[in-house]
C-alpha cells in the first residue's frame, strides 16, 4: 500500500464506523419503529462530528499537525459521546435520574384535569425505559462500547505521524 492509503486507514475506519452507527440508528428508528429519546438524539451528534472530521482528513489528504488535530477532535467527540451514552445507560438502569424532559414524572396526577393535561401533551419517549436490547445490553450500552472503541482508535490515529 502507498503512504496515502496507510495514512487514511484510521480516518477511513472512523468514517465507516460513523456511517454504520448512524445508519443503524436511523434504521432502528425508521424501519424498526424504535422512537429515540432526547439522549438518543444527542448521542448521534458526536458520530456526525467524528464522521465529518474523518471525511475531511480522507478527502483533503491532510497531513502533519492539521491531520492529527482533526483526528484528535474526532476522538474527543467520540469519547465524549461514550460518556453521554454511559450516562444514558445509568438513567436506563435507574442509577440516577435523567433530564426532566425525558424521565418518568416524579408525581402522579392528582385530578382528572391533570391526567388529561398529561395525556394531551406530546408523548416523548422516556430516557429511563429500554425499548430494545440484545444480550442484556441496550442501544445506549452498545453505543457506549462502540464509541469508546472507535474513539480510542481515533486517538491512536491522532498520535500517528505521517
Amino acid at each position: 500500500m502507498t503512504n496515502i492509503q496507510t495514512r487514511n486507514l484510521i480516518p477511513g475506519f472512523v468514517l465507516l464506523a460513523a456511517v454504520s452507527v448512524l445508519s443503524a440508528a436511523y434504521s432502528a428508528q425508521i424501519v424498526g419503529g424504535v422512537r429515540p429519546c432526547v439522549l438518543c438524539l444527542y448521542s448521534r451528534i458526536p458520530w456526525f462530528a467524528a464522521g465529518g472530521l474523518s471525511l475531511l482528513v480522507v478527502l483533503m489528504a491532510f497531513s502533519g499537525p492539521l491531520r492529527r488535530l482533526l483526528m484528535l477532535l474526532a476522538a474527543l467527540a467520540l469519547l465524549g459521546g461514550a460518556l453521554l451514552s454511559g450516562y444514558h445507560v445509568g438513567v436506563e438502569q435507574h442509577m440516577w435520574a435523567g433530564p426532566g424532559t425525558c424521565s418518568a414524572p416524579e408525581t402522579m396526577p392528582m385530578s382528572l384535569d391533570q391526567l388529561n393535561a398529561m395525556l394531551q401533551s406530546a408523548a416523548q419517549p422516556r430516557c429511563d425505559s429500554i425499548p430494545w436490547q440484545m444480550w442484556g445490553i441496550s442501544l445506549a450500552g452498545f453505543n457506549t462500547i462502540i464509541a469508546s472503541a472507535v474513539g480510542l482508535i481515533a486517538l491512536a490515529g491522532a498520535r500517528r505521524r505521517g
